[in-house]
């Protein structure tokens, strides 16, 4: 921008000083050739009013917020591929969603696992989510369900100021340029000057305009991370088996209750020691007086 500042400067002080000077009869004016190859220029996307639920008032103002949603679902070992797949082709597939996929990926193995990451209207978030858990044939008698979910937002409100300023901006810089391009008392190399920063500017727009419709993108639509996983199905066991685990879980049981008490006990066992030594000696002491005396 400190480049665009400067270029501009100099070119206005040279047409300023251009006008002071007397016209030349054999003096070459020349008028700045419009390029053939820079790109249309792209209308700016109308403004987004969010849905009431993400609208939020922190201090008597709109917020704007993106949402992304994390759900994991669990179902049987041959749904997953299959569950995969049908969201996949549905997010593709129906328009009716206006559902964007922006990762897809599927893991075969032993646990058969699945990602997949969509970006959808907020309207057509709740309707998605009931696909996910529509019934297949590959499901069988298994559990589909919804095992986890969490929503975060991430507040876009000044971002999205900052983009359309700087937006404003380099439009007003590109249109100072194009009004300083149709003056027709330019000398050849302001005309390059002004065009090579009339480049510059257009480019600096395209920018702006790009990172403006990512952002308002991010506000209009919501993401969707869908985790697809395999049920844990317990293995079936003897009864032998509970058998072990059953005595061993009740020998566990009687030796910490057993410790418990010996923990209990010894704060006691010196005194019960001392006892012990003094009812030994008493008894002793008892014997000697009574072997003395036969």
């Amino acid at each position: 921008m400190l480049r665009k500042i400067t270029i501009t400067s100099a070119v206005l002080a040279l047409v300023l000083a251009g006008c002071d000077k007397p016209k030349d009869e054999n003096e070459v004016h020349l008028q700045m050739p419009q390029p053939t190859n820079a790109a249309p220029m792209m209308m700016a996307p109308p403004p987004f009013v969010p849905p009431p639920d993400i609208i939020i008032g922190a201090n008597g103002r709109n917020a704007l917020f993106s949402l992304q949603h994390d759900l994991t679902l669990s179902m049987p070992h041959d749904s997953v591929a299959a569950r995969f797949a049908a969201a996949r082709d549905a997010c593709l597939k129906d328009k009716a969603l206006s559902c964007t996929l922006t990762s897809a990926s599927l893991t075969a193995s032993k646990a058969v696992s699945a990602q997949l990451e969509v970006a959808l209207p907020h309207d057509k978030v709740a309707v998605f989510e009931k696909r996910l858990t529509k019934r297949l044939p590959q499901d069988g008698n298994g559990k589909v369900e919804i095992t986890s979910r969490s929503t975060s937002a991430e507040n876009q409100t000044q971002a999205a100021a900052d983009i359309d300023r700087q937006l404003t901006q380099a439009k007003a810089y590109r249109d100072q340029l194009e009004a300083l391009a149709k003056r027709s008392s330019l000398t050849v190399d302001e005309v390059l000057k002004i065009h090579e920063a009339l480049t510059e500017a257009q480019s600096a727009v395209d920018s702006a305009e790009a990172a403006k419709r990512a952002s308002d993108s991010k506000i209009v639509l919501e993401r969707m991370n869908i985790s697809f996983e395999e049920a844990v199905v317990p293995l079936e066991r003897s009864a032998f088996d509970n058998f072990w685990t059953n005595a061993h879980d009740v020998f566990m049981a009687s030796v910490a209750d057993m410790l418990l008490r010996l923990v209990n006990v010894l704060p006691w066992l010196p005194i019960a020691l001392l006892l012990a030594w003094l009812a030994a000696r008493f008894v002793g002491r008892v014997r000697i007086r009574r072997a003395a005396r036969q």
